[in-house]
């Protein structure tokens, strides 16, 4: 289906994405990661345009040939490496309210790259030149999952307000490695953006 595509889609980028500042990322794993990170950036948007029952153009097929290529690849280093922030918070809001997976993938992505962009500049800069963009990676990624007409806020997916301050605590337990430590007022106006859908702030 379209959507779930568009979603998994993300929710693969949010795998190569944090093996690009793995703790134990490795030159391979990160060629890899670009290459699948560029491949799903080309390829979903034309996925999302397409309508249920259109004939399947050579441009459709293209485009899924593409996207499969670049899952493969995200899913690889995803076997490989360890996950950080990101994957901490999806598997907190994910198990603690029964939210659907790749959507919460797609809405805590943008959010997570930002609260880390400053400490890894150089992974965003690599990110930004694989995409040939001129937005920050961040941004790139929110605006793709807006062009392509998928959830933007958690509480369009079925988080409530009042479970953001809990969804915090419960993120600053048991932390995964990441790049910037945890803060947890940061962590907490994390949350609030990802569940309001607003642009991240890189």
């Amino acid at each position: 289906p379209l959507k779930l595509s568009v979603t998994s889609g993300i929710n693969a980028i949010a795998h190569a994405v944090e093996a690009l500042y793995a703790v134990n990322t490795n030159p391979i794993m990160d060629v890899l990661a670009l290459e699948g990170i560029k491949a799903l950036y080309r390829s979903l948007p034309i996925i999302a345009e397409s309508a249920p029952g259109d004939p399947v153009s050579e441009e459709l097929r293209g485009a899924r040939t593409d996207a499969l290529y670049g899952a493969w690849l995200c899913g690889y280093v995803l076997g490989n490496v360890d996950m950080a922030l990101h994957h901490k918070l999806c598997h907190t809001l994910g198990g603690t309210y029964n939210l659907p997976h790749a959507e919460t993938h797609t809405i805590v992505l943008p959010h997570a790259m930002s609260y880390n962009a400053s400490a890894v500049p150089d992974v965003m800069r690599r990110i930004e030149r694989a995409l040939e963009t001129s937005l920050s990676a961040p941004v790139a990624i929110y605006e793709l999952a807006k062009r392509c007409g998928v959830p933007l806020g958690l509480h369009q997916i079925g988080l409530s307000a009042n479970e953001l301050d809990a969804a915090c605590d419960l993120a600053m337990s048991n932390q995964y490695p990441n790049p910037r430590p945890l803060e947890k007022e940061a962590i907490r106006e994390l949350l609030k953006a990802a569940y309001e859908g607003r642009s991240p702030l890189v």
